[in-house]
């Protein structure tokens, strides 16, 4: 037969009575004197975390580490870059160019986008070249072959006669020979042009845009106190103690192996959004080592934007110094988990 294990209440039902009942906190009107804080890159975080580690005292604790990435993270950045092209048309040269530039100098990096096109033209100078035109003719008698013309404007240029090439058209027989009457042939004339080469172009290109560091950098504050002060429960009427002795409770071990598997598979993560009355619960979650995000976006939301985040104390051991996420709609906020309670400001 199994035997039954007795087990003080405050050990299993507390711990499950604490995270699932409504919470009544001090506000966080009443906000810490005691803060530090520090712009820490990402490479830098794990040696961070553990010299914070070692400022706690016996008198002065650590209520919560607040992270989110730094302003300084982000830095306006242009850069330019110049090309010689044998066009300016705009769509040629971003074709050219490209219409964004990645950038990587070891301490920043980002995509740049194209924000100014500057054309220079540039002449390229002059070069001479001889102009032939040939222009035919039939038809013509030994006098219009003595008259051809030695010169001859085209398109108010003048040619020059280079040389004339002709050859019997039509003949007549006087004394048994074919003595030509007309002929046919080809006026060659030449002229020198000067004519300019083409034009080409220096394009510089102007590229900006943020660029974001390649250690990312993070603003950390750390919040210090005596006595971190644990979440008060609304306790209900039938669930008061006796102040006069010790409640105690009979779990089967059965019942005590299910209670343990709840609390390490179940949801270990509990969300609470203030409001008149206190704090309301308003979403249950479980975060892993693959899941460490929560998203209260479609949440009831606290018209003062506060919430309260209690963490398992079996979880909390596990988590303890990492990073997790409260979500909300575009709005983020990282929290280093120091402490199994926090309350935040979105």
């Amino acid at each position: 037969m199994m035997g039954k294990v007795l087990v003080d209440m405050i050990i299993i039902p507390a711990v499950i009575f604490t995270l699932a009942s409504g919470i009544t906190h001090t506000s966080l009107a009443n906000e810490d004197k005691n803060k530090t804080e520090y712009v820490i890159s990402q490479s830098e975080e794990s040696k961070f975390l553990e010299d914070i580690y070692k400022t706690e005292k016996d008198n002065l604790k650590i209520k919560s580490i607040d992270k989110k990435v730094s302003d300084q993270n982000y830095i306006d950045k242009e850069i330019t870059e110049t090309k010689t092209l044998n066009k300016s048309d705009e769509d040629y040269i971003r074709n050219q160019f490209g219409e964004t530039k990645d950038f990587n100098d070891g301490t920043y990096k980002g995509t740049l986008s194209i924000s100014n096109i500057d054309i220079q033209t540039i002449k390229n100078g002059y070069y001479e070249k001889i102009d032939e035109q040939v222009l035919s003719f039939e038809n013509f008698t030994d006098n219009d072959l003595n008259n051809i013309e030695k010169e001859i404007d085209i398109n108010n240029v003048k040619y020059y006669l280079i040389n004339v090439e002709w050859e019997p058209e039509n003949t007549r027989a006087i004394d048994n020979e074919n003595v030509p009457t007309t002929y046919k042939g080809r006026k060659i004339y030449q002229t020198v042009k000067t004519l300019a080469y083409s034009d080409t172009y220096k394009v510089t290109v102007t590229y900006t845009g943020k660029a974001e560091k390649v250690d990312t950098v993070y603003d950390y504050k750390v919040n210090y106190e005596k006595k971190v002060q644990e979440p008060q429960e609304e306790p209900k009427q039938e669930e008061k103690q006796d102040s006069k002795g010790k409640q105690f409770v009979l779990v089967s071990g059965i019942g005590l192996t299910a209670i343990l598997m709840y609390l390490l598979n179940g949801k270990n993560t509990y969300i609470y959004a203030k409001n008149n009355n206190g704090f309301k619960l308003i979403k249950t979650e479980k975060i892993s080592d693959k899941k460490v995000s929560i998203d209260i976006s479609n949440c009831y939301r606290s018209s003062e934007n506060i919430y309260a985040i209690k963490i398992n104390p079996l979880t909390f051991k596990r988590f303890k110094g990492r990073t997790i996420s409260i979500v909300q709609g575009n709005k983020k906020k990282d929290i280093v988990l120091w402490n199994n309670y926090y309350e935040i400001k979105l």
